[in-house]
């Protein structure tokens, strides 16, 4: 019997542009069937990501502290799960992309109805992958991307999105995602699917080709079992070579690519756990396949690791938090550690970072939505500590201050979206008063109880040595038009200047800002009221590295405002999503209460 069903609950996912207690550009706005204003456009009753393109990379405080290159075959930079109420056989997937469609690359599926059944069964299946790492699609039209692939050997009621957005011009959006399959009876015969740790699907693309999950070898067993074929060794094979020689290419493999050579034979096996080779390592593009047992077996060889990024891990309970726990008691050199949108961070786990990893430099626990309030006070006793990054995770009021009391040497600070914080102006003045060292950055994306007193005094103590600042969705910094001029006075040296949503900025402030912030490269005015064309022209000119403008929304600036802007500098891109919807049909855009019609514009 086919069936068709839209989401009715969204779990894990990478990041998303609304607040957490907002309705708006929020994930879970894709459950439920499309929306009324199916047309294209920027619609905030859509699913909206957080980040798109380049520009994340080129900020100060990625350039200070890189993330792990992913493999080619892994380019994935968001994903959200959604949830079904009924297990179907699945063989099609339709995805309603409203703005900016193309950055979906692959579909993943699972079964919690199976998975509560039988845990070994907890794995991910990929339903679809592209063929090829294509742009993103530059048709700006509303997209019905009816995805099909062979019907599914074992129910799926839950999918999996992945998006490389790197390549978007702007937000990508989705609509709503349909699941098309046929409805799962009890007596249904899944005997074909081997029980075993096996994935039920390859990647085309990735180096899992072989039906075995990412294993290191445990300590003492030889994992070449044919001796006849392992005795046999070439005079002048790889293996004459001598260990240094061996070594120094080994170090060119990643995790996956160091398991596989450890069944070569036992000089490899040996060589291939040598703990110099793990220094650095990215277990991101491995999610689907790791489980406790992987993550204990990788730890072996990690006696000496200085960065590690786990994000993405956990995902359909596939790594316990106990686990976790148990490899962060094996690496007192860990210097970096990246937990975003871990499903199994608790605050266990942060009570054994504070124990066992006294040397972290940088921690990322953001986006982690499991729905446990994190006690993040432990991280006091983590006095090396230069970037932390709890966006969009459950932290109170009294525990934020708690930490950021004691922290002294913070310089790259993210508490982009919060939703248990109820005295912002506390937590900024507590930061304007700290002790802290010279900081450098700070994301306050989507504080919009925040009192601009607060932030005015902060700029005063801290202006000078800040070179990316993120006010976006301050709604109430955004009243006063004050706010261009005090950071053009106290920030000098400023290159991220974010300020969404900020309705009453001025022309005179931001001709403040070209002539004393002439370091900008990056700026978002979007849904500014009063900024017209020649002080924009007037910042185009004085900031000569600027490499991004943002002016969506803005209500004294045309089409053809922003097509004169782009002429007078091939380095800047200049964003505005009534350029991006002129070229399409059907743009309508919906907003509430005093926010632009686009079609007011066009």
């Amino acid at each position: 019997m086919a069936c068709e069903q839209f989401p009715v609950s969204v779990g894990s996912f990478s990041s998303e542009y609304g607040s957490p207690y907002s309705t708006s550009n929020v994930i879970r706005n894709v459950c439920g069937t499309p929306s009324k204003m199916s047309f294209y456009g920027d619609n905030w009753d859509s699913a909206t990501f957080r980040h798109y393109g380049k520009a994340f990379y080129q900020r100060p405080s990625y350039k200070a502290f890189p993330c792990l290159l992913n493999p080619k075959w892994f380019p994935y930079t968001d994903f959200m799960e959604c949830s079904f109420s009924i297990p179907v056989m699945a063989t099609a997937v339709k995805i309603y992309e409203n703005f900016f469609p193309g950055s979906v690359k692959r579909i993943l599926a699972t079964s919690q109805y199976l998975n509560r059944m039988d845990h070994s069964r907890r794995r991910w299946q990929v339903l679809w992958e592209q063929a090829s790492q294509s742009e993103s699609s530059t048709d700006h039209q509303y997209c019905l991307n009816l995805i099909e692939f062979p019907k599914t050997l074992t129910p799926v009621d839950t999918i999996r999105i992945e998006l490389d957005a790197s390549k978007s011009e702007y937000y990508p959006q989705i609509d709503a995602i349909k699941l098309i399959g046929e409805k799962y009876v009890k007596e249904t015969n899944c005997n074909e699917v081997e029980n075993s740790h096996v994935l039920l699907a390859v990647d085309s693309q990735s180096v899992f080709n072989v039906r075995m999950p990412l294993e290191i070898p445990i300590e003492g067993h030889d994992m070449c079992h044919n001796t006849a074929s392992v005795s046999i060794i070439q005079p002048h094979g790889i293996d004459s070579l001598p260990s240094e020689i061996i070594m120094k290419i080994l170090g060119f493999l990643n995790v996956d690519d160091l398991t596989r050579s450890s069944r070569i034979n036992k000089l490899f096996h040996r060589l291939s756990r040598d703990p110099v080779l793990y220094t650095c390592i990215n277990l991101r593009p491995f999610y689907r396949v790791l489980f406790d047992q992987s993550i204990l077996n990788i730890s072996k060889c990690c006696s000496v690791i200085q960065k590690l990024d786990l994000s993405w891990l956990g995902s359909n309970n596939q790594i316990s938090t106990s686990t976790l726990c148990s490899f962060l008691r094996n690496v007192p050199y860990l210097s970096e550690l990246r937990l975003s949108a871990c499903q199994m961070l608790a605050s266990s786990v942060l009570e054994t970072l504070a124990i066992y990893c006294s040397n972290l430099i940088l921690l990322d626990i953001s986006y982690c939505n499991n729905g446990l309030q994190l006690c993040v006070s432990w991280l006091t006793n983590l006095k090396k500590l230069k970037y932390l990054d709890v966006s969009h995770t459950l932290i109170t009021t009294s525990e934020l201050l708690c930490l950021l009391n004691r922290l002294k040497n913070l310089e790259w600070l993210n508490l982009g979206s919060p939703s248990l914080i109820a005295d912002q102006d506390a937590v900024i003045n507590s930061i304007t008063k700290s002790p802290c060292g010279a900081l450098r950055g700070i994301q306050l994306w989507n504080w919009d109880k925040l009192n601009f007193s607060c932030i005015s005094q902060f700029l005063h103590f801290h202006g000078k040595t800040i070179t990316e600042l993120d006010l976006g969705f301050c709604l109430s910094v955004g009243l006063h038009s004050d706010i261009l001029p005090n950071v053009a006075c106290a920030c000098p040296n400023i290159m991220v200047l974010i300020l969404t949503a900020h309705n009453e900025t001025t022309d005179a402030g931001l001709i403040d800002l070209s002539r004393g912030c002439l370091m900008l490269e990056q700026l978002d005015i979007c849904g500014s009221k009063h900024i017209t064309y020649p002080a924009l022209k007037t910042l185009i000119l004085a900031c000569t590295n600027l490499s991004i403008l943002d002016v969506s929304y803005c209500l004294k600036v045309s089409v053809k405002d922003v097509a004169n802007l782009q002429k007078l500098s091939s380095t800047t891109s200049i964003k505005d999503v009534a350029t991006f919807a002129s070229k399409s049909q059907d743009a309508v855009f919906n907003f509430d209460d005093d926010r632009l019609y686009l079609n007011d514009i066009i």
